[in-house]
């Protein structure tokens, strides 16, 4: 469970200081080329009607239910499986948000009292080797059965379907899962990248490293140098999709050779950070900034004891911030928020809410000494610690930071639980029911904080349970006003990331809710549209 919650808390980390193929103790930063790069050896001309992207990084293997790997479920396999459902995506798409809509499934109900899902699954739905020829029509029992490799005790992505007791085969055509209890994000968890479909026949010793046998929209093909193609089904069941013809993901060292790439004309999108826009901004190369939800940095307090005991000191503590300023530390997009992931955009407080708390000025209650433990996941992070460390001094607070590394963070604060008060990742959560009871209900497993608020706790316990999504935005806004009128937690930076593509590009909307790559389904070249 340690390595297991130690990669989660470093791909949080991956996510706001940009894609990390393989991390090192001491990342440097590589200076932007000024010159065109040399294609690999699998680079060519395009293919007519591909859309190549460039691609920080790479899967350990192809095996989605055992993996944690964005690469994989945004560039890899994992977009030529299916699940029961999927994220809405493409342009027209709420951002941020979590809308689902059917993927495998044509229909599918959900019971009264919330413990009775049934799904009737598409009948055009089919299976198709890796070489693109129809095998079979995809059946309730392929669903059954992958859904309970898929919830296999020990597996990283079994937490997915822990409210489920049953999962039953209703018929060919029909799946229906029976609940412990009422789980109102069971639909978003279906949707997860890692809740993929897969052919009972395939799944073998050779599943990690073999062909992907598809039941989604695209062929998955890969090179020996890393280069990856996936190509559009002709068969698929939702005609239209995808709309390009291919994607061709192009592996590259990092952020500054994907930019030179798509400068150079050698690719048609690719991730940025804020030096590479800097460069490429201007001319006919447009960019957009996604929105993550359930990664990036927190701040947290240590409420069991101590001056933060107080609620009037961690109020003014809050009081004293101004987090948007602080930001400019990172070099790289970001977002201030609660942090907790939502389904709906309006479930968000609105930013004005959120200056009524964090307002840069003195508000009293200060505190003698007060130590700050920082994780150290780069340069940017420290800074950002320090930024906001600074803005507490401006005020009563007298702060000491103490920068430490990845490991002793994690031990420390997630482990040992021993600090006043931290600025450093949360392990990554990706629905709004494990970032509210897992880290915030007062028996939630991740409650650092040792916070306790019986009002608080029994709104996270309602919305849990709540159907109906506008009465569950309700109770969500509640929940965070709380959070904020306790000051015990909120994240001062919110992951975002900047893509950057070419002229030739049409709707390129890259939302991913849970590292999903719906979105890739939508994007359209130029040529393709006329």
């Amino acid at each position: 469970m340690r390595t297991l919650a130690w990669a989660l808390a470093l791909a949080a980390a991956c996510l706001l200081a940009g894609a990390c193929a393989a991390p090192t103790p001491t990342p440097e930063p590589t200076p932007t080329p000024t010159f065109a790069p040399t294609p690999t050896a699998d680079v060519g001309p395009p293919s007519d009607g591909a859309l190549r992207v460039a691609a920080v990084g790479a899967a350990p293997h192809r095996d989605l239910h055992r993996l944690v790997s964005e690469w994989a479920t945004l560039f890899g396999p994992g977009l030529a499986y299916s699940r029961l459902l999927r994220f809405e995506a493409g342009p027209r798409a709420a951002q941020p948000g979590m809308h689902v809509a059917c993927d495998l499934c044509q229909a599918w109900r959900v019971s009264p009292d919330g413990l009775t899902y049934e799904f009737d699954l598409h009948p055009d739905a089919a299976w198709a080797s890796a070489d693109g020829a129809l095998t079979r029509g995809v059946t309730a029992q392929d669903v059954a059965f992958s859904l309970e490799r898929l919830r296999t005790p020990g597996l990283p992505h079994a937490w997915l379907l822990a409210a489920v007791e049953d999962i039953e085969v209703a018929s060919d055509a029909a799946v229906r899962l029976r609940l412990r209890y009422p789980d109102a994000d069971l639909p978003q968890k279906l949707a997860s990248p890692y809740a993929v479909v897969m052919a009972p026949e395939a799944v073998g010793a050779d599943l990690r490293t073999g062909p992907v046998i598809s039941s989604g929209p695209w062929l998955f093909d890969q090179g020996a140098s890393g280069q990856v193609w996936l190509t559009a089904r002709e068969d698929y069941h939702r005609p239209g999709e995808p709309s390009v013809s291919a994607l061709e993901i192009v592996p590259v060292r990092d952020f500054a050779t994907g930019a030179a790439f798509l400068r150079a004309g050698q690719v048609d999108a690719a991730q940025v950070s804020a030096r590479e826009w800097a460069e490429l901004a201007g001319g006919d190369i447009r960019s957009v900034v996604v929105r993550r939800q359930g990664f990036g940095v927190a701040f947290g307090m240590n409420v069991r004891d101590g001056p933060l005991a107080d609620a009037a000191v961690r109020r003014a503590l809050f009081a004293a911030l101004d987090p948007w300023a602080a930001l400019g530390a990172l070099d790289r997009p970001a977002w201030v928020g609660v942090g907790v992931p939502v389904i709906e955009p309006d479930w968000l407080l609105p930013d004005e809410e959120l200056r009524r708390v964090f307002r840069g000025e003195q508000a009293g209650g200060g505190v003698a000494a007060l130590t700050l433990t920082v994780a150290n996941f780069g340069e940017g992070y420290a800074a950002h610690g320090e930024a906001l460390a600074a803005q507490m001094r401006d005020t009563s607070f007298d702060v000491t930071v103490e920068v430490v590394s990845r490991s002793a963070y994690f031990q420390r604060v997630w482990e040992e639980r021993d600090f006043e008060a931290f600025v450093g990742p949360l392990p990554p959560v990706t629905t709004t029911g494990s970032f509210l009871l897992g880290l915030v209900h007062g028996d939630g497993a991740q409650n650092v904080f040792g916070h306790q608020d019986a009002a608080l706790d029994a709104l996270i316990e309602a919305q849990a349970a709540e159907p109906d999504a506008a009465r569950r935005g309700v109770l969500v806004r509640e929940a965070q006003q709380r959070i904020l009128d306790d000051a015990f937690l909120f994240m001062p930076a919110i992951a975002a990331e900047r893509w950057a593509y070419g002229p030739g590009v049409i709707d390129f909307a890259p939302n991913m809710p849970a590292g999903a790559g719906d979105f890739w389904r939508y994007a359209r070249l130029e040529e393709a549209s006329e």
